[in-house]
């Protein structure tokens, strides 16, 4: 059975359009919650596995049974019989569920003659032949290497199978399994897919191109392959449990639950606040690195320069758009916050924080300690308690350089279990000397603060995004919003997000510029200019009832 929560305003009827396909069911279904004579919310539904869509029950099958593959002669299947629940396995049960009519019980025992023996026993492989197979099943590549036909020999199971459990209703790519090395989730490539960005990016959260390299060599090795470049179609790809993102992990995993828990208690802290084209709202722009550090560099490109570049086109834009307050972190100590008409953007190390007094950027580690202390001062000091703390945004822009099969644009919000749990100090002495330091040198955040700004930033981050979809400029595919920066099995917090005191605070990773199509758009000015419109109208909107 797979058990489903029901939607608002669930009934037999569209419980079995959705989850089967068809209203022939509804009795069947019916039939199968003897308890529940209505459909309530909060009262789990179960449907019979062998009714669902073609679809579904193939995401079920691939949950349920782990060890099951395509091979040339059909489907091979791994008897797991008894379930945990007693639940047996029938011959009527494996031809309703693969063939999708229980008539076929003679050509799948007449596939296994030798099975008569044993029986349908846990440990057996029976074939289903693809003659039969629903074309859910057929349709799928066979494996590379052909499984032998099964024998009536019952085979040892060293390792207990991945525990049966049914997929989220947006049905897992996923396998799930267990072998000598530990648990597993087992994904088959498809046509056009790599392993880097198909895999690693997609399943693991790495960007960074080291990180996904090595990644993709420890999941190489424990999938028993040889050429990372030279991949089959369908090959099955054994992922480590551990370097699964949450959100793919299975339903009722422990690290699972813990995220969801921590993502639905999100939102009772999120506070809609409006303001008409940013009226009232203090935005605080930043721009990564400069003066001394040049951030990342690819093709003769530097981050700084770029990232410079565009936040003061969404300086602009904010000023002759909306009536939003901006203030900017740092400036250029040449030329000031000026948006040249030209593609590729001349160098400059001439940047300057501007605390009390200006300090023109030699230190990198100085200069990021002293853009957050000066948010701090802005916000706390500059504007003053008559404004809400809702209405103030922080905004760093910043260029990514990451494995060249990412693309797209980010945002980074501040988790909060990454943030201080205690008062916070730059124990060095060379800071002491500005004012903003010495205004609040103990940085302090309450717990309720720290998850109110992760929800309405996370708020934020999500309309910014969508206003860049809009705008046709492209977005990382998967989770381009995230709480932390994943480095290996480690994730952090960028200091600037991490310290700051703004009610929202956003970090945008413009583009990858280890990509070389990302490379080429950041050196177009009307690109750069798109960009910060959209992250204008981004902002507007998050603002917006």
């Amino acid at each position: 059975m797979l058990l489903i929560e029901p939607r608002r305003g669930d009934g037999w009827i569209t419980i079995a359009r959705r989850m089967t396909g068809s209203t022939d069911s509804v009795s069947a279904i019916r039939a199968a919650n003897p308890g529940l004579r209505q459909v309530q919310l909060g009262r789990q539904v179960a449907v019979p596995v062998e009714l669902l869509r073609g679809d579904l029950r193939l995401a079920v099958v691939r949950r349920i049974f782990p060890l099951d593959v395509r091979i040339e002669e059909g489907w091979e299947h791994a008897v797991l019989d008894p379930f945990s629940d007693g639940v047996e396995e029938t011959w009527e049960w494996l031809a309703v569920l693969f063939t999708g009519r229980a008539s076929e019980v003679g050509s799948l025992m007449r596939a296994n003659p030798a099975v008569g023996e044993t029986g349908l026993v846990r440990g057996l492989s029976v074939v289903i032949p693809a003659s039969r197979l629903l074309p859910v099943f057929r349709e799928i590549e066979p494996a590379p290497t052909p499984t032998p036909r099964p024998t009536p020999v019952r085979r040892p199971t060293p390792f207990p199978a991945a525990t049966p459990r049914a997929p989220d209703a947006g049905v897992s790519p996923l396998e799930f399994g267990r072998d000598a090395k530990g648990e597993f989730a087992q994904y088959r490539l498809r046509h056009g897919e790599a392993l880097y960005s198909a895999v690693v990016v997609r399943f693991t959260g790495q960007l960074l191109a080291q990180q996904v390299n090595e990644t993709a060599m420890e999941i190489a090795n424990r999938s028993g392959i040889g050429d990372v470049t030279s991949i089959p179609i369908g090959y099955p790809i054994k992922i480590p449990i551990d370097l699964l993102e949450p959100r793919y992990l299975p339903s009722g995993d422990a690290r699972r639950v813990v995220w969801e828990a921590q993502r639905n208690e999100l939102a009772g802290f999120f506070e809609l606040v409006t303001a008409t084209d940013l009226s009232g709202v203090q935005v605080v722009l930043d721009a990564g690195h400069g003066g001394a550090d040049s951030g990342a560099v690819q093709g003769g490109i530097w981050e700084a320069t770029y990232a410079y570049d565009i936040m003061c086109r969404i300086k602009a834009n904010l000023e002759k758009h909306t009536r939003a307050t901006v203030w900017i972190t740092t400036e250029d100590v040449r030329t000031g916050c000026t948006t040249p008409q030209r593609n590729r953007l001349e160098q400059s190390r001439g940047r300057a924080v501007l605390t009390r007094p200006p300090y023109e950027i030699s230190d990198a580690i100085l200069g990021v300690h002293l853009r957050y202390y000066l948010t701090n001062d802005i916000i706390l000091n500059r504007i003053g308690p008559g404004v809400a703390r809702s209405k103030t945004v922080f905004l760093s822009v910043h260029a990514d350089s990451l494995h060249p099969s990412v693309r797209g644009a980010m945002v980074y919000v501040p988790s909060r279990y990454l943030r201080p749990s205690e008062p916070y100090t730059v124990g060095r002495g060379d800071i002491k000397r500005f004012a903003e330091f010495q205004a609040h040198p103990t940085i302090r955040l309450s717990s309720d603060f720290k998850v109110r700004v992760e929800a309405s930033s996370r708020h934020l981050a999500g309309s910014i995004v969508s206003s860049l979809e809009r705008n046709d400029i492209a977005v990382h595919p998967n989770e381009p919003v995230r709480d932390r920066v994943l480095r290996g099995r480690r994730g952090w917090v960028p200091a600037v997000l991490r310290y700051t005191a703004a009610g929202n605070a956003v970090l945008v990773e413009v583009c990858n510029l280890g990509n070389p199509e990302d490379r080429e758009l950041i050196l177009q000015a009307e690109w750069r200019e798109s960009f910060a419109r959209a992250v204008v109208e981004g902002l507007a909107a998050a603002y917006e009832e």
